[in-house]
């Protein structure tokens, strides 16, 4: 028997038709109160019918809907215009997929109009624009209003990607990288009463402590040039099994591995392959990093690698399995399972810099009989 089929997710899939659009976009363009009320947003705002579709927006709108749109914008919801890539999964489009029920701008829409309340909400959009996935971070507000007797949805954006790399800077500077020179200060500070037997351990620990501090402020360097498009790749010839064994042991003893255990997979033959040493080493440390904080005490983080004719697929394994309401998020910039603010720049950092500069892809399953398996797949 067959499923019956689902309309959407989350809000109404219903839409006004081409002429009655054109209608209510006639009715707000010939009112001047409401071109003066746009044009006084310091950003983009639009108004919205009743079944989420833009009528009337201010002048610097047009910023924000990538070239891919053409044509006009009326009759569009905004995910649609600003080119969001769930807003094409479903047949109703934006707001019936499975990610607009984590939605903040979708959220904010759905509780203006069926409450009649303002609204205000943080959302994530991840769109294209010329072929490339772009994050946004806004700050929503809705409000509703009437003309003529009809209902409408003010729709607003503040710009708040500023604000996350703010939080992002300090969550990373003022606590990740202070922790680990505050453990390399502890061992520096224990060399002059250590006991004879205790100074290869803290000898052998401190270049290891030291070199996690390097690294944590170079993939900060490295993911603000990702971001603006300056990082350049250093393709060299490639061992795969080297690449495994670096990845292994970038987290060896790091907090995030106390009582885990990282298991790297033997490989049965060894391949050589091209692509950027250390970009690749970050991305699948990072990956083993938010595999080490997802699970608990006793579990294993496994780390393995398969090939095909043209691919080299890395797997990171872990016994933990995400909700849906995490994984529809997964890839965007400041979400995060851990903190409120600044925390969601790992798998963003490993999209970005795997997908846009080492021409492969990041993708995963997170369900009962596999658990949870993100891989990064690259060419050979």
């Amino acid at each position: 028997m067959n499923e019956p089929m689902i309309d959407s997710f989350f809000a109404s899939p219903q839409r006004s038709s081409d002429d009655e659009v054109e209608l209510e976009r006639v009715k707000l363009a010939n009112n001047p109160m409401i071109k003066e009320m746009l044009e006084g947003f310091p950003d983009l705002a639009l108004i919205l019918n009743d079944n989420r579709q833009l009528v009337a927006f201010n002048s610097k709108a047009g910023a924000y809907v990538p070239p891919e749109i053409g044509g006009s914008v009326y009759g569009l919801r905004p995910g649609e215009a600003v080119n969001c890539i769930h807003s094409y999964e479903m047949p109703a489009g934006c707001g019936t997929s499975k990610f607009c029920v984590e939605c903040g701008a979708g959220q904010a829409i759905v509780a203006t109009q069926q409450n009649n309340r303002a609204a205000v909400e943080e959302c994530r959009i991840t769109r294209r624009v010329k072929n490339v996935e772009e994050s946004l971070d806004l700050r929503v507000h809705t409000s509703l209003f009437k003309v003529d007797g009809k209902d409408y949805t003010l729709f607003s954006i503040q710009d708040i990607a500023s604000e996350k790399r703010r939080f992002a800077l300090e969550r990373i500077f003022f606590h990740d990288i202070l922790n680990t020179a505050g453990a390399l200060h502890g061992l520096i500070s224990l060399l002059p009463d250590a006991e004879p037997e205790e100074l290869p351990d803290i000898e052998n620990s401190l270049p290891k402590i030291s070199s996690q501090l390097i690294n944590e402020i170079l993939a900060q360097r490295q993911l603000l040039s990702a971001e603006s498009g300056t990082l350049t790749p250093e393709m060299q010839s490639l061992s795969l099994s080297e690449i495994l064994d670096e990845s292994g042991v970038l987290y060896q003893g790091h907090d995030t591995a106390r009582e885990k255990k990282i298991v790297v997979v033997p490989l049965k033959n060894e391949v050589s392959f091209t692509s950027d040493k250390t970009l690749l080493v970050r991305s699948i440390g990072n990956l083993i990093k938010n595999a080490l904080e997802a699970s608990h005490k006793g579990d294993e983080v496994r780390i393995s690698a398969e090939v095909s004719s043209k691919e080299i697929f890395f797997n990171v394994w872990n016994n933990t399995v995400m909700p849906l309401s995490v994984q529809v998020q997964m890839f965007q910039r400041s979400f995060s399972t851990k903190s409120p603010k600044g925390r969601g720049i790992g798998t963003y950092s490993v999209k970005l810099i795997v997908e846009q500069y080492l021409k492969g892809r990041v993708t995963f399953v997170s369900d009962e009989e596999q658990k949870t398996i993100f891989t990064i797949t690259v060419p050979r």
